[in-house]
C-alpha cells in the first residue's frame, strides 16, 4: 500500500497556474489585481475540494484492502470467521 499524501497547498498552486495559463491564451486583456486575487481563491476552494475527494478514496481503498485481508485471514485458518466467534461466545453465555 502506498503512502502519498497530497499537499492541499501544492494542489492549489498547480490549479492557479493551470487556471492562469488558460486564461493568458485566451485574447483577454492583462488580468488585474482583483481578477488574480479571485483565481486564486477560487484555486484555494477547488483544492480544498480535491483533496476531501481523495482522502475519501483513499479511505475506501483501504476499507476494501482490510476487508480484503480478513477474508483471505479467514479462508486460509488464520483468523475466525465472524459468525464463529458469535457462535462460541453465544454458546459460553449459555453455560454460565
Amino acid at each position: 500500500m502506498e503512502k502519498t499524501k497530497t499537499s492541499k497547498k501544492a494542489l492549489r498552486s498547480i490549479i492557479n497556474d493551470s487556471m492562469q495559463d488558460a486564461i493568458s491564451k485566451l485574447d483577454l486583456p492583462k488580468p488585474s489585481k482583483k481578477a488574480r486575487k479571485l483565481l486564486s481563491k477560487s484555486s484555494k476552494r477547488l483544492a480544498t475540494v480535491f483533496v476531501d475527494m481523495i482522502k475519501r478514496e483513499t479511505k475506501k481503498r483501504q476499507k476494501v484492502e482490510k476487508s480484503l485481508t480478513y477474508v483471505e485471514d479467514v479462508l486460509t485458518g488464520k483468523k475466525k470467521d465472524k459468525k464463529e466467534k458469535k457462535e462460541q461466545k453465544h454458546a459460553a453465555t449459555k453455560e454460565n
